[in-house]
C-alpha cells in the first residue's frame, strides 16, 4: 500500500498478477482438454499453436504421449518452451518433415483460432483424435462468417471442439488474452462500485505488439509479471476485496471439449 496525493488516499496493487489470470485460464483448457481424452496415451501428438495456451496444453500432454511436437509459424517462440521434452516447429520444417511422412500423429490440437490453420492442413494428417479450438465467445456476425473451426474437424475418429465461455458475462472471442483482458476490466467496473473507491486502473498493455511486433520474449514475460489492477481508495484494508473479486471473475470461465459426431 502506497499513499496518494495525500495520505487520506491510499494506492493499493492487487496480489494477483497479469501471469496468475493467463496461467488461471490456460490450465482450465489444459484441464478440458485432458478430461476429454480420458487418460488415454499417444505415440505422437501435435499442438498447432504455441501462443498463448498452446505451451502450456503441449506441456500437459508430455505426461501421456511419447512424443510432442509444438508447432507454430513464429519460429521465435520457441524460446518460450520450457519443457525439453517438447519438440519446437515452425512451418517450414513442418511442411518438410510432413512431405518427408515423418509425422504420424495419433492426436492433433488445433488452438489456432481466427485466421488460423487451415482445413486443408489438417486433412493431410490422420489422427486417431483430433480437438480444435472454437475462437467464438458469443455471437457476433463477422466473427461467426470468418471462422472455420468446424470445417477443421474433418478427421479423426474421436473429435472435440474446445469451448470457453464466461458465465454471466460475455467475451467476443475464446481467446486467452481476450478472457484476460475482459476479466481484469470487468474487475475494474465491479471495484468502481465499492464505496470509497475512486478509482480503478487496469495495468494491461498491447502484449501481443511485444511478442509479435517487437519479438521480445522477455520483455513480455515481465510485462505480464505485474499487479493486474491498482486501485486509489480510502480503505487501506480492501486488498482481500480486490483480489476477491478479480478471483470471482476469473472463476466465471469455463472450459469444456464438446464431442462432435
Amino acid at each position: 500500500m502506497k499513499y496518494g496525493i495525500t495520505e487520506t488516499v491510499k494506492t493499493i496493487n492487487s496480489k494477483i498478477k497479469i501471469n496468475d489470470i493467463i496461467y488461471n485460464i490456460v490450465e482450465k483448457k489444459a484441464n478440458a482438454i485432458k478430461y476429454f481424452l480420458e487418460g488415454e496415451e499417444f505415440n505422437q501428438a501435435i499442438v498447432f499453436g504455441a501462443y498463448l495456451c498452446g505451451n502450456f496444453v503441449a506441456d500437459a500432454l508430455t505426461k501421456d504421449c511419447d512424443e510432442v511436437i509444438l508447432v507454430d509459424v513464429h519460429p521465435h517462440l520457441k524460446e518460450i518452451i520450457i519443457n525439453e521434452k517438447i519438440k519446437f516447429m515452425d512451418s517450414s520444417k513442418f511442411n518438410l518433415s510432413l512431405r518427408n511422412g515423418e509425422l504420424n500423429p495419433d492426436l492433433v490440437v488445433d488452438l489456432t483460432g481466427i485466421g488460423g490453420l487451415s482445413p486443408e492442413i489438417i486433412s493431410k494428417l490422420n489422427p486417431s483424435v483430433l480437438i480444435v479450438e472454437n475462437p467464438k465467445g458469443t455471437f457476433d456476425k463477422d466473427i461467426n462468417n470468418i471462422d472455420n473451426s468446424v470445417d477443421r474437424l474433418n478427421k479423426g475418429v474421436k473429435r472435440g471442439l474446445l469451448n470457453t465461455f464466461r458465465t454471466s458475462k460475455v467475451s467476443k472471442t475464446s481467446g486467452s488474452m481476450t478472457l484476460v483482458i475482459d476479466t481484469v476490466m470487468d474487475s475494474c467496473n465491479d471495484l468502481k462500485e465499492l464505496d470509497g473507491v475512486l478509482y480503478a486502473l487496469p495495468n494491461l498493455k498491447y502484449y501481443e505488439g511485444i511478442l509479435f511486433h517487437e519479438k521480445d520474449i522477455r520483455k513480455f514475460i515481465d510485462e505480464v509479471n505485474t499487479p493486474a489492477i491498482t486501485v486509489s481508495c480510502l480503505d487501506e484494508d480492501l486488498e482481500n476485496e480486490i483480489n476477491n473479486i478479480l478471483l470471482k471473475n476469473i472463476d466465471r470461465i469455463y472450459s469444456y471439449v464438446e464431442k462432435i459426431k
